[in-house]
This record gives structure tokens, C-alpha cells and sequence, in this order.
């Protein structure tokens, strides 16, 4: 009887933990897509009264945009208080515009740190598209809400021209801070796999659930498979790419930004620039969200 008792319990309690476990996961989705509502909607409603304070304020203060200006990334807030300031003055295409946002995928990747996915298109008073692209970002959990630690938008071009002056991307930072190697090592496997053209092994430099946002591909693309399947290499045959930024966030988590260019056989170029985000896995970084467009 007794035996039978413990049983009875022990099968209750791993009942308990389990839709304990369920109902948290549940919850965590929840918070996840309530919160990123939230900040998208703070952001709408700033940018269509053309405040650009107030949508500053949905970044931290270390923040940085990587968007498509040639003079990007713009880091910290007075700088990008500034750009929204120009973004909204008399004279811009801008000024008077308003923006509608859709998120495809969120999800938090660490306790404080979340991603963001998803596609924007802006409007003039005649609803007339200005501009429209796709974005993935990252937000950093501060009291109740997420700001941007990073933005990475960039438009659709309107015609993609490329050009054959040489674009010279500098040289890579360097950085003491951890993990910092295991990006270089990330972008250098990405760049050598991309120009072999080997989707195996670029879909291998990916989470197994991770998001791609760039310009060569339609949509989001969501996991390491479709990431394969759906690579085209259409940026042209010789990629190269530099690192700008770099910040470890820690629970093994990590964002670094910088420009690429890609040279075709007959000597035109396209250039861009990315903002992406790494999980750190022994001694690989991982790419859980890339988010790249064209300038």
C-alpha cells in the first residue's frame, strides 16, 4: 500500500512539474509577443506624430541602427536622436509620413534580451509607398518593456544598380571583449562558404531555428533547412564583409555589425551593411538572427 502511495505521488508531482513547465513556456511566449506589440506600437504612434524624442526614447542609450544610409550606424542616443530629428524636418520626404509595422516572429533568447522580425512600409499623407523594407531586431527587458539595443532595417532598393567603382570597406575592428574571436572566425566561415557557394555548410553557421532577413531572399526566413533550400547567392560571386561594432550581452549572447560588398564576374558591385545576432556555443558562434540589406 504504501509503495503504491510513493507511486501515486511521485506521478502527480512529475504531472505538476510538467504542465508547470508547459503553462511558463506558454506565459514566456505570451510576454514575448505582448511585449513586442507594445514596443511596436509606442514606435508607430512616435513616428506618426513625427516625434522624434519620443521614438528615441524607445531605444537604450547604447543602442545602434544599422539602417540603409550610407552614413550608418548611427550609435547612442544623441545620434539617433539627431537622425530621427532629420528624419522628420521640413524639407524631408519624410516629414508628414506615417509607418505601419508587422512582426513575423519574436521571441526572448535570453531573461532580458528578445528579438523582432518583420517587414515596415512607410507612407506619405497620400498613402503613396516612400519606402518599405524588412527589419531584425534587438531589444533589451528594462521595467516592464523592451527598447532597441539594435536596430537592423533595411528597404526594398526601388532598382537594385550595380555599380563598378570599387567599394573599399576598410579593416575590421578589434575588440577585447569576450568571444569576440568567434565572430571574426563566424564571418570569415560565412564569407568562405557563401563565395564556394556551399549551402550546407552556410546553413551549419545558423541555429536550428534561426531567422534570415536579407535582401536576396523574399520574406523571413525561419530555420536552418529553409535557410539551405532557399539560398540563391544573387548578391554576385566574391562576398566580403568587415565588422564594425561588437557588444557581448552575456548568457552567451552576443551582436556585431559591420558592411559587406559583393563583386560579380564582370566587375559590378553591390554593397550593404548587416546587424545580426550570435549565440556562442563552445568555441562557434552561431548566427540566431541575420538581418543584411543593400545601401
Amino acid at each position: 500500500m504504501k509503495k503504491l502511495y510513493l507511486l501515486l505521488l511521485v506521478a502527480f508531482v512529475t504531472f505538476s512539474c510538467s504542465q508547470k513547465k508547459q503553462q511558463n513556456e506558454t506565459v514566456s511566449k505570451l510576454d514575448a509577443k505582448t511585449l513586442m506589440a507594445e514596443s511596436m506600437q509606442r514606435l508607430t504612434a512616435a513616428w506618426n506624430q513625427g516625434n522624434a524624442i519620443e521614438i528615441s526614447k524607445e531605444f537604450t542609450k547604447d543602442a545602434v541602427r544599422i539602417i540603409s544610409n550610407p552614413s550608418s550606424p548611427f550609435k547612442g542616443e544623441e545620434a539617433i536622436l539627431q537622425v530621427f530629428e532629420s528624419t522628420f524636418s521640413e524639407g524631408s520626404e519624410f516629414k508628414d509620413s506615417h509607418i505601419e509595422v508587422k512582426v513575423i516572429e519574436t521571441r526572448a533568447v535570453s531573461a532580458d534580451i528578445y528579438l523582432g522580425a518583420g517587414i515596415f512600409t512607410i507612407l506619405n499623407k497620400e498613402n503613396e509607398i516612400l519606402e518599405e523594407g524588412k527589419w531584425g531586431n534587438v531589444f533589451k527587458y528594462n521595467k516592464g518593456q523592451i527598447k532597441f539595443l539594435m536596430e537592423s532595417a533595411h528597404r526594398n532598393p526601388k532598382e537594385n544598380k550595380p555599380s563598378n567603382l570599387e567599394v573599399v570597406l576598410g579593416k575590421s575592428i578589434s575588440s577585447e571583449e569576450p568571444h569576440f574571436n568567434k565572430i571574426e572566425e563566424s564571418v570569415l566561415s560565412y564569407i568562405t562558404n557563401y563565395n564556394s557557394k556551399n549551402s550546407e555548410g552556410l546553413s551549419m553557421l545558423f541555429t536550428n531555428d534561426a531567422i534570415q532577413n536579407v535582401n536576396s531572399k523574399e520574406g523571413i526566413v525561419l530555420g536552418r533547412e529553409q535557410i539551405k533550400l532557399t539560398e540563391n547567392y544573387s548578391d554576385g560571386g566574391e562576398l566580403n564583409a568587415i565588422i564594425l561594432g561588437y557588444q557581448y550581452l552575456g548568457n552567451d549572447i552576443a551582436i556585431a555589425y559591420g558592411k559587406w560588398s559583393s563583386k560579380a564576374e564582370d566587375n559590378s558591385v553591390v554593397s550593404g551593411q548587416w546587424g545580426n545576432l550570435f549565440k556562442i556555443e563552445g568555441e562557434t558562434a552561431l548566427l540566431i538572427m541575420e538581418s543584411a540589406g543593400l545601401l
